[in-house]
């Protein structure tokens, strides 16, 4: 006999796993005149976002991107203006998905999995980029950890996102393209799929993820095929 399994419901974050950042990228590299500037800029907001939780004095996650923009200026000895530092972060709020995403998130769908956003960037954000790439009716729910002001990857941000979808953490599966989110939510007690994004790693000390392939489509054939 055949032990039909429940499907998860699929925690997906957003920027770099369903949205295509290179124009934010080369933005920000040309506001900068640094090859490697949207990396170090992009390292420090995730640094100071976990700051913000370790002070426990939030922000939100468009406050601090400005904020460490400029912090990453002035360590390269550059002269950024505030209006040139919000016009280039505003491009995050029109990005476009990666070619796999609709094709990934419509087998998900047409085999009956819930979908849910569990993102850093604040709800106006969020909403506008959903939006924007023709994203909104894909998801059931779309969080934001502004809500709870937490960053990802605390602990409490994932289980706050199962209490909001009244499951437990085991049954949730976050997707993502960054390690550390992958990390905090195995911690969190989630399963994790890993999407091997350009440019992207996995944190070999944490706990291996459960899946791992190059894109939305691949993973969402992967889950089709287990859970069938």
């Amino acid at each position: 006999m055949t032990i039909k399994k429940n499907k998860p419901v699929l925690v997906f974050d957003v920027n770099e796993t369903l949205l295509d950042m290179t124009p934010l990228k080369k933005a920000i590299n040309t506001l900068l005149n640094e090859e490697q500037g949207f990396r170090i800029w992009f390292g420090m907001l995730l640094h100071y976002s976990t700051v913000s939780n370790n002070i426990d004095e939030y922000h939100d996650f468009t406050t601090i991107a400005a904020t460490t923009l400029k912090m990453a200026a002035t360590s390269m000895d550059k002269k950024v203006t505030n209006e040139a530092i919000k016009e280039t972060l505003s491009i995050i709020k029109s990005l476009q998905t990666y070619p796999d995403v609709i094709k990934g998130l419509q087998l998900l769908k047409e085999n009956d999995f819930r979908l849910i956003t569990l993102t850093n960037s604040p709800d106006s954000a969020l909403k506008a980029q959903l939006q924007n790439s023709n994203l909104t009716h894909y998801f059931e729910q779309a969080l934001s950890i502004d809500t709870i002001a937490k960053y990802k990857p605390a602990i409490e941000t994932y289980l706050w996102a199962a209490k909001k979808m009244e499951v437990k953490p085991q049954e949730m599966l976050m997707i993502a393209a960054h390690g550390w989110d992958i990390a905090g939510a195995s911690h969190a007690g989630l399963n994790t799929a890993f999407i091997a994004r350009e440019g992207q790693s996995i944190y070999t000390l944490s706990k291996e993820p459960g899946y791992v392939a190059n894109d939305i489509l691949a993973i969402a054939q992967q889950l089709v095929a287990v859970y069938k």
